[in-house]
């Protein structure tokens, strides 16, 4: 188990590619549910309701996956989802795992003490990470150069948040 955490965070400093990963739907599916847990735990620990937290968590990760699924059908590379899912999947928990620490420095009762500009600092450097090895995961997909990667990353974010967010306050 070490040695597949240890891959994710090679990956995640962008010095490992999605395809040495094995193709495993055993592994594709333990990272998928390690993934929902650390989402909900984010969701939780920013406050949100658990319904909430569940559905953010779960829209999330279904656009993420059907978004890769239609690219990659349309470009028919399909036998490459299974290592790029993983991978995204792996590389987006371990970073959400550490968004804990700002996101629990966020909390109201941190408002004056100076630790709110810590943790919107740390949030932020987090986030530009996250996308920056989104990137380079989809750079290795999709035979792309990283600038483009981390284009079609940032993209997919943005419409993310739109359309969880959408959803999110039309359900609650």
């Amino acid at each position: 188990m070490l040695v597949i955490i240890n891959f994710f965070i090679e990956l995640a400093l962008l010095r490992r590619a999605p395809q040495e990963l094995p193709a495993s739907p055993v592994l594709f599916s333990v990272v998928l549910v390690v993934g929902l847990g650390a989402g909900l735990l984010l969701a939780l620990t920013a406050e949100a309701g658990l319904g909430s937290a569940l559905l953010q968590s779960l829209l999330d990760l279904t656009l993420m996956l059907g978004a890769l699924w239609v690219a990659l059908s349309l470009l028919e590379r399909r036998a490459r989802f299974l290592q790029s899912a993983t991978a995204l999947i792996g590389v987006d928990t371990l970073i959400t795992l550490l968004a804990l620490l700002p996101v629990g420095l966020a909390q109201p009762v941190n408002a004056e003490s100076g630790l709110l500009a810590l943790a919107g600092m740390l949030f932020l450097l987090l986030v530009v990470w996250s996308i920056l090895a989104a990137g380079h995961i989809l750079r290795h997909t999709f035979e792309l150069p990283l600038p483009q990667g981390v284009a079609i990353a940032v993209g997919f974010d943005l419409l993310s948040f739109v359309i969880v967010s959408g959803l999110i306050d039309g359900a609650g």
